[in-house]
């Protein structure tokens, strides 16, 4: 989630929104929004793609926030997570077990997490 501030009254969707108000985006929302997502809770990885990112919304995702107040350090951490995301799929292969919860569902909080935890079984490779 992330807040702006409403720069001057105006009216979205019928809504009144005075100078000032404080506004927030439920960006965990905004991803799993059929809209912009077909079939959201299915693993598609191709969503992301260059081409598929030229047809989308500039922001329908906005996994570090978006404008001059975007994370600083969204390059160091889409780095740091790829290469962790490296390490592990080098060494081990995730399983489902009994407890494996498909879908996965999610409550927002500060961040958007699993409701219920994950449980996966990593076998060595």
């Amino acid at each position: 989630r992330f807040t702006r501030e409403a720069a001057k009254d105006c009216i979205v969707l019928g809504q009144r929104i005075p100078a000032g108000a404080v506004i927030e985006t439920a960006v965990g929302h905004l991803h799993h929004n059929p809209e912009f997502w077909p079939e959201p809770e299915k693993f598609i990885p191709e969503r992301f793609t260059a081409e598929a990112k030229k047809e989308r919304h500039p922001f329908a995702y906005l996994p570090f926030g978006a404008g001059p107040r975007g994370c600083i350090g969204m390059k160091m951490g889409l780095l740091e997570t790829k290469m962790t995301l490296l390490r592990i799929l080098q060494k081990f292969q995730f399983k489902t077990c009994p407890e494996t919860e498909i879908p996965l569902q999610l409550k927002s909080k500060a961040t958007l997490g699993p409701k219920n935890g994950v449980y996966i079984k990593l076998e060595s490779r």
